[in-house]
């Protein structure tokens, strides 16, 4: 009783809150459990976050129908569709996108692709705009730090962004096409099937191209005007393919995927003028990963690797920062990952009534990242390098019968984490996940210790790098409910607290140059609902996401009670799918309160909330054996102003037209 009356005393004042700013007046979901707990043998999913019903934290799970459902058109647009996330838009089509999850920074989010980790704990934000919709296969969104299973970075939570086919038996093909507004352009094609009885490959390739001219409108000394920005014209080519092969408790797969992009990235808009209206980045990228896996009824053991490799041109010849023929930086990623893991299965025989069954893990994992680049600290010269070893062990146990029908899972993990150059970190969590009758409603309380190690550009990035950082702490509690309304339908709500010290963050050294410091504490709390699944015999879909949260500066400085940088009050969407018969219609509403744009929270800094409305029609038809499904797609209907990062205003309504072409 005492840690109700403290989670309402915690969470009520931000309840009582209202999205409005200060002195204004305007205001296919399943349960998708993939280990089953027995005697059986059970081959794990190459994903580690489907478990919606039954995870001690809130995982949000989009599937494809719902991100083409939302008129997705890259990660970004299909991980905002989840509670207490909100992306951070650097202007129009092709510029960059990172993710905020309950108010932490974007390098606070552990990124996995197929259930590996993509990125070492040195890297920088994931810009999520480099993979195109059309090859995800589903995004899965855990909310909440969990450093002990994922490691360092994990304080806001962690996306997995699933590309790989998941069928082991059906062979398709497909090809898309699609045209639209600001010069949106994309064509792809990709396929998946078995050779023989035990080998499976899949391959995927997809072009895009975007001119982002677009026009603005802007108060110049108390003026309006209208301009046209020409925002991040921009390319890029993502590709992956991958193989594996199942037979008689072995498993062995292999895959590799990659992009390259370029685009113009211009900075602000400020009184009519464009900053950095020269600067262009370009960038490649080559993640690569193989594992072999042995198991029985009891046992599974897992060895594997990972490999990335990160090449990034940044020039802007009117830049005089680095001298006066403009600034030109080269930088080289390499990072590499052996890990290995053992899990033992318990399972009961069904003998007692009072069955339980569970599972222990360990693993050890050795990674290696290395920086090269011309814009460096002299002081380390050209590169720089990271070595990490890491030990974790995790359980997780599932209790039944202890009180009439009931069940209860338990999990915990504790990792310990050596880093060559910023010290070591144990981080330990423990969930539990209570279901008291057979009604099909559950209880979830989760509460984790985490860290992030300081990236290369926070300790070594010239003029601005501080090799001096401690990493970042954290605490994150959650505590919640999921209800599943019907076989495929489910709804949950979960308050949550994150406390973090050391917090790095950019601070002024001087009028023209900032650099990285640890500068005290910060605070997120607030409340999340979402419901998502199919109705009315899979003819109608809904996703809805609502998220109230507090996310403020707790530090003794001037600061002190401001609400972070770009962490709006209350974010929400909702996306609606029907279907009549080869026709089917969507629609999807987002909004966003105000936020600041400083730390000071200043009247000048606040941006204002904005709503957005969309909608599609889809219509499937067939020609001989290929089923195909035109597309009509409106963002932005009501042509509605709005900026996402202050000075970098984002385009009005924009059309799509698309067609896909499916072979099986």
């Amino acid at each position: 009783m005492q840690s109700v009356v403290a989670a309402l005393v915690i969470f009520a004042p931000i309840l009582a809150q209202q999205p409005a700013p200060p002195d204004t007046a305007t205001p296919s979901v399943r349960d998708t459990t993939r280990v089953v707990r027995g005697r059986e043998v059970v081959v794990q999913s190459a994903s580690v976050l489907i478990r919606e019903l039954r995870s001690a934290q809130p995982v949000a799970v989009v599937e494809r129908p719902q991100i083409e459902a939302a008129n997705a058109r890259d990660l970004s647009d299909a991980v905002a569709l989840s509670p207490g996330v909100s992306v951070r838009q650097y202007g129009g089509h092709g510029g960059l996108r990172t993710v905020s999850v309950r108010g932490t920074s974007a390098q606070q989010t552990v990124v996995l692709i197929d259930g590996l980790r993509y990125g070492s704990s040195a890297g920088d934000a994931f810009d999520f705009s480099n993979i195109p919709a059309a090859t995800l296969e589903r995004v899965e969104v855990l909310r909440g730090g969990d450093a002990a299973r994922f490691g360092a970075n994990a304080l806001g939570g962690v996306v997995n962004i699933v590309t790989a086919p998941g069928s082991t038996t059906s062979s398709r093909a497909t090809g898309t096409l699609h045209v639209g507004s600001f010069g949106d352009f994309g064509v792809g094609a990709g396929g998946a099937g078995g050779v023989g009885n035990h080998h499976r490959l899949d391959g995927a390739i997809h072009f895009t191209r975007a001119s982002g001219k677009y026009p603005f409108q802007y108060s110049e000394f108390g003026t309006r005007q209208t301009r046209h920005r020409q925002n991040a014209d921009f390319s890029n080519v993502f590709a992956r393919g991958g193989w594996s092969f199942l037979k008689d408790g072995t498993r062995v797969s292999a895959s590799v995927q990659g992009f390259s992009s370029e685009r113009g990235t211009p900075g602000a808009v400020v009184q009519g003028s464009l900053e950095q209206s020269e600067a262009r980045l370009a960038e490649r990228d080559l993640f690569g990963v193989a594992t072999a896996s042995l198991f029985d009824a009891e046992w599974m053991g897992t060895i594997g690797g990972t490999a990335r490799a990160n090449w990034l041109n940044y020039d802007d010849p009117e830049s005089r920062l680095t001298g006066p023929e403009g600034t030109h930086s080269r930088f080289q990623r390499t990072e590499g990952t052996v890990a290995a893991r053992l899990r033992r299965q318990f399972g009961s025989d069904g003998a007692n009534e009072r069955a339980n069954d569970g599972a222990v893990e360990a693993s050890l994992e050795l990674s290696h990242a290395r920086l090269t680049g011309n814009n460096l600290d002299p002081s380390v010269g050209q590169r720089v390098a990271r070595t990490q070893f890491s030990a974790a062990v995790a359980t997780d146990w599932l209790l039944q019968h202890l009180v009439a029908n009931d069940e209860l899972i338990l999990e915990a993990a504790i990792r310990a984490d050596v880093f060559s150059d910023v010290g070591n970190s144990i981080s330990p969590s423990v969930g539990l996940n209570y279901r008291p009758t057979e009604l099909p409603l559950r209880f979830r309380f989760h509460a984790s210790g985490n860290f992030r190690a300081p990236s290369f550009t926070e300790q070594y990035y010239l003029n601005y790098g501080n090799a001096n950082l401690r990493p970042e702490r954290s605490i994150s509690v959650d505590i919640g409910a999921v209800y599943q309304f019907s076989e495929r339908f489910l709804a949950d709500g979960t308050l949550f607290l994150i406390e973090t010290k050391d917090l790095i963050l950019s601070v002024p050294r001087s009028p023209v140059s900032w650099s990285a410091m640890n500068v005290g504490r910060a605070r997120s709390r607030g409340a999340e609902l979402g419901a998502s699944g199919t109705l009315i015999e899979d003819c109608l879909r809904l996703r809805l996401a609502w998220t109230q949260m507090d996310a403020s500066d707790e530090s003794s400085g001037i600061f002190h009670g401001k609400e972070l940088p770009y962490s709006p009050r209350q974010t929400a969407s909702g996306v609606c799918q029907v279907k009549f018969g080869e026709v089917t219609c969507g629609v999807i509403v987002s909004y966003s309160s105000y936020r600041y744009s400083l730390p000071s929270n200043s009247v000048e800094s606040l941006l204002p909330g904005y709503w957005l409305a969309g909608g599609n029609v889809a219509y499937q038809f067939a020609v001989a054996s290929v089923r195909a499904v035109a597309t009509a797609q409106v963002q932005n209907l009501f042509d509605a102003e709005y900026q996402g990062i202050r000075n970098y205003p984002m385009p009005g309504r924009s059309f799509r037209l698309g067609v896909e072409c499916r072979v099986r």
